[in-house]
């Protein structure tokens, strides 16, 4: 890969695995060959070293310079986190074999060293220790880039949004699985997809054989919060399209930041009003006006109701 900016000259600096908690878990003779392999980097500011959707191809480490993380969704670009020395990145697209989920751009001059993917993937076969440390950043930075750019958990504080990503718990399903289906009573539970697609999916009315898909969900979106809402089961069925991991949501926690801070909640019944829209516009080619909106917009509750107790609270 070529990237713009590189200085002719490289930087003489040394790989030292005291530099980078990642690697810590690393035997003697792995870090050895890590040392012997690494490519160091001098990037000018303003440099993207990974582009979103680029094909993986190195796990990045930083010596010295400041990274920012930005992320498309929703025709909008959302800028989730920053990278500084001693943290390393490009290990999601590494451990997946998938396109890369934001971009990262300099900030700074950056002095960087780089590892071929290939070699990472040997390692980590090798060493469970490094696997696991990789895969639980992989993960916390999934999560941290989902409750960002989605439009209705980036209105909690700060410090919420941090306890939400401490305590979370994850789910994940293969191509075909069912996260729940319409009708299910059980809604414990919402979800924000963190990787992977899915649709959303109700019966037909007058052939269950068919099936009318009015959603497509993709990473940053969040599922199973219409319940929340209404009070009712599950309106749709949700299916994994490719493999799915998605973080796991109490939705007690969710009634009591929708009472607590308005804009959470307020935001939340604008998604399922509109989730509700969409759904009725599908349902309006199969059956008339009255039922299509008895299936959608008429189960949603007066927002008065909806977010009743919600009051401003601008704590963090």
């Amino acid at each position: 890969m070529a990237l713009m900016g590189i200085d002719s000259k490289q930087p003489d600096i040394q790989l030292e695995p005291a530099d980078y908690p990642a690697l810590a878990v690393l035997y003697p003779d792995e870090m050895h060959f890590f040392r012997s392999i690494a490519q160091p980097l001098d990037l000018a500011a303003d440099v993207a070293v990974i582009t979103e959707g680029q094909q993986p191809q190195f796990l990045y480490l930083v010596h010295s310079g400041l990274l920012r993380v930005n992320k498309r969704h929703s025709n909008e670009i959302f800028e989730v986190g920053s990278i500084t020395p001693g943290e390393v990145f490009g290990e999601a697209s590494i451990l997946y074999d998938a396109p890369a989920g934001a971009e990262v751009r300099t900030v700074e001059a950056c002095s960087l060293f780089q590892i071929p993917g290939e070699q990472v993937r040997e390692v980590l076969k090798s060493n469970e220790r490094f696997q696991r440390s990789l895969s639980q950043l992989a993960e916390k930075r999934q999560a941290a880039t989902a409750v960002a750019v989605n439009p209705v958990f980036s209105k909690l504080p700060q410090a919420v949004r941090e306890t939400l990503l401490y305590n979370a718990q994850f789910v994940s399903l293969e191509p075909g699985e069912k996260l729940f289906e319409e009708g299910d009573a059980d809604t414990r539970f919402m979800f924000l997809v963190l990787a992977g697609r899915a649709e959303a999916s109700m019966r037909h009315p007058h052939d269950p054989s068919k099936r009318i898909v009015f959603a497509r969900i993709s990473a940053g979106d969040e599922v199973g919060e219409i319940s929340i809402i209404t009070g009712k089961p599950h309106a749709a069925t949700v299916t994994a399209i490719t493999p799915l991991r998605l973080m796991v949501i109490n939705n007690e926690a969710v009634h009591a930041w929708r009472k607590r801070y308005s804009d959470f909640g307020y935001s939340l019944y604008a998604c399922v009003q509109r989730k509700l829209q969409h759904s009725l516009e599908a349902m309006r080619k199969v059956v008339d006006e009255n039922e299509a909106r008895a299936r959608t917009v008429d189960t949603l509750p007066p927002i008065n109701k909806a977010v009743s107790g919600a009051e401003s609270n601008s704590e963090d």
